[in-house]
């Protein structure tokens, strides 16, 4: 018995050790809440990477700093004691930096200093961002798994593959450059390089870290070739630096060159490069007017200048400054009924001109402006109008002078000679908080090089409205008044067809004034006199024809008036010494109110012979859509040249005219 029981005791021992061996071994395994933990341990080491990176802002690397520090705690934390203490903790720390990378990528936060802009997300945030997600999830199914199951989830693999990440977005975090976004515009010709992004980057990376290879020139070495600023990597050198001139005429479809320009800062670069990129990038959407009416904006009714504005508002005064997603205006370019979208017009909230805010955002690189000279009114639609500009005095003689206390920058999506931030041309420019010639958003002498070199004299060429408009070669007349003067003639000749029938013009409530006995017949809308509209081919208040032979007439000019209350010495000064107002206060007219005809000249004493009566004058001046021999903004002669400003010589540009 005790032979057979101690036999079956060890058949018993066997037969356990056999058990004991075939069942299976437990396979390493990683605690999901340590899975998690390692995730934050990335997360961590990738925002200490990317602290030197952003060391110019102070204010935001010590945030990198403080969440690097909080990431790793939790996520040593949840290494060493993988409890659910530890896990909850990995899930607060990164889901609060989670929350802030998101906010950063879709607004601006104007209290730190690196942030006041959004930012276009790039691989190593992104990355970061992920990781961090990653710590939060497997933090989450760890704490609420039970305790028996912490250790058999078998994470060895996926753990490695997590370290292998981090790495690899530490290294791309280390050469990840602030507020810059190398996202395609879509505004390059198909297979053309848009390689700005790189060349910054270089630069900037080289110049930031003080590792850059001592062979190569650097953005701001002075010590480069001489000739190496033709391609925006060296400017100047040791011996006579030079930077390079601003502005500079604007391709969107080149690289993007905002480099060297004295006194501008690394910062404000990206900055500007960053708000043309998002601006090229976000505001296509506008492209058709109607989408812009879609989403709140509203014309100010200035087509007429050549450029019509479409504003919303409402997001004029809010916190958001130099917001591409959301900018407060739209600039359209003008050709008869198409609207073109050419750029966008960025309104700060009320403030001065030079609040630093403003001038610091992109140093010398941009110049703000604001219009404190127009005046507005509020149409049968309920939506704001600008209907005129100041007096002499600072008056409105129609609506109300409001709307200048907000600064405001264009950014240009279509070509433009003076530059990607220039104002617009003549009384489109606003004023400044710094002199005319200190402003850097308006063309310099020569328009192609802006102040590069010294321009040379130019030869006035014949004005020819069938070939491009110049009017250059006149002493005395800025750029900006060139420029004016040119797009109101550019915009004459192309729109003013519309009228080329007269009976169109009768059918829209033209009526001749009877004197086409003197070769030139007026038609005048005498209800558009006082309609507040200013030089609108759209809208003019008298057309000149020629009779011809046949009996036909010939639309040979526009004769656009002011309104009545306005003074011919308040006439807004446009073009310069190229333009000149006139009046015509000595005319009599017949008494119809319907369609009133000059019959004759007024008395010594300014009246007018029983039954006529007297009009009041109103300021005007033609535009010729054909070749006249005292150039494009020539009066008539005679009786038919009205009075101009007591002691002004009366002008013909025979450097302009036809010759004829």
């Amino acid at each position: 018995m005790s032979s057979a029981g101690g036999g079956g005791g060890e058949s018993g021992g066997v037969l356990v050790d056999e058990l004991e061996l075939e069942r299976p071994k437990p396979r390493p395994g990683v605690s999901v809440i340590a899975f998690g933990g390692l995730a934050s341990l990335g997360a961590g080491a990738v925002h200490a990477a990317a602290a030197g990176i952003h060391a110019e802002h102070r204010q935001l690397a010590q945030i990198f700093i403080v969440t690097a520090v909080f990431q790793i705690g939790v996520g040593v934390w949840a290494l060493v004691r993988p409890m659910r203490t530890a896990a909850w903790g990995v899930v607060v720390i990164n889901a609060c930096a989670v929350v802030g990378w998101v906010a950063t990528r879709m607004i601006g936060i104007s209290w730190i200093d690196g942030l006041e802009v959004r930012e276009a997300p790039q691989f190593a945030d992104i990355a970061c961002a992920t990781l961090g997600m990653v710590a939060i999830v497997a933090a989450c199914v760890g704490a609420l798994l039970p305790a028996d199951r912490q250790r058999t989830v078998r994470l060895i693999a996926p753990a490695l593959l997590l370290g292998a990440f981090t790495v690899w977005t530490m290294m791309a975090a280390s050469t990840h450059v602030h507020s810059h976004d190398e996202a395609d515009h879509g505004t390059e010709p198909a297979g053309a390089a848009h390689d700005h992004g790189d060349e910054i980057v270089t630069e900037v990376a080289g110049v930031a870290s003080g590792a850059a290879d001592e062979s190569l020139p650097h953005a701001h070495d002075t010590a480069a070739t001489p000739g190496a600023a033709t391609d925006g990597h060296g400017h100047g050198t040791a011996a006579e630096p030079v930077a390079p001139a601003w502005p500079r005429t604007w391709d969107p479809s080149q690289p993007i060159d905002v480099s060297g320009v004295e006194g501008v800062t690394i910062e404000q670069e990206l900055r500007a490069i960053t708000l043309i990129e998002d601006t090229l990038r976000e505001l296509p959407k506008y492209a058709d007017t109607a989408a812009a009416i879609a989403a709140g904006y509203t014309s100010i009714g200035d087509a007429g200048t050549g450029s019509e504005h479409y504003m919303k508002g409402d997001l004029i005064n809010d916190d958001a400054l130099l917001d591409p997603t959301a900018p407060e205006s739209l600039v359209y370019a003008v050709d008869g009924d198409q609207r073109t979208l050419a750029g966008a017009m960025y309104i700060a909230s009320p403030r001065p001109a030079d609040d630093p805010t403003l001038t610091e955002w992109a140093g010398p690189l941009m110049t703000w402006h604001k219009h404190d000279n127009l005046c507005w009114a509020t149409g049968a639609d309920g939506k704001a109008t600008v209907v005129g500009v100041i007096d002499a005095n600072g008056n409105c003689t129609n609506g109300v002078r409001a709307g200048g206390e907000s600064p405001m920058v264009h950014v240009w999506i279509t070509p433009h000679p003076c530059g990607v931030f220039a104002a617009l041309e003549g009384i489109g420019a606003g004023t400044a908080a710094v002199s005319e010639d200190q402003r850097v958003d308006m063309c310099g002498e020569g328009h192609g090089d802006h102040g590069a070199e010294t321009a040379t004299a130019v030869t006035p060429k014949p004005y020819d409205p069938t070939m491009p408009i110049d009017l250059s070669g006149i002493p005395g007349v800025t750029p900006q008044q060139q420029a004016a003067a040119e797009n109101l003639i550019a915009n004459t000749v192309v729109r003013l067809p519309m009228w080329s029938d007269h009976k169109v013009a009768e059918a829209f409530g033209f009526r001749s004034i009877g004197d086409g006995g003197t070769g030139h017949e007026h038609f005048v809308q005498w209800d558009w006199i006082n309609d507040g509209v200013m030089l609108d081919p759209g809208q003019p208040e008298s057309l000149v024809y020629e009779p011809q032979p046949d009996g036909s007439k010939k639309l040979v000019a526009a004769m656009y008036m002011l309104s009545t209350d306005i003074a011919l010495e308040d006439a807004p000064d446009i073009g310069g010494s190229l333009m000149q107002w006139h009046i015509h206060d000595n005319l009599c007219y017949t008494n119809d109110p319907e369609q009133p005809r000059v019959v004759g000249l007024t008395n010594p004493d300014g009246s007018c012979p029983n039954g006529l009566v007297k009009h009041e004058p109103a300021p005007m001046i033609h535009v010729w859509i054909t070749p006249h021999k005292c150039g494009p903004f020539a009066s008539l002669e005679g009786a038919g040249a009205g009075q101009i400003v007591a002691g002004e010589k009366r002008l013909c540009d025979h450097q302009h005219g036809s010759g004829s």
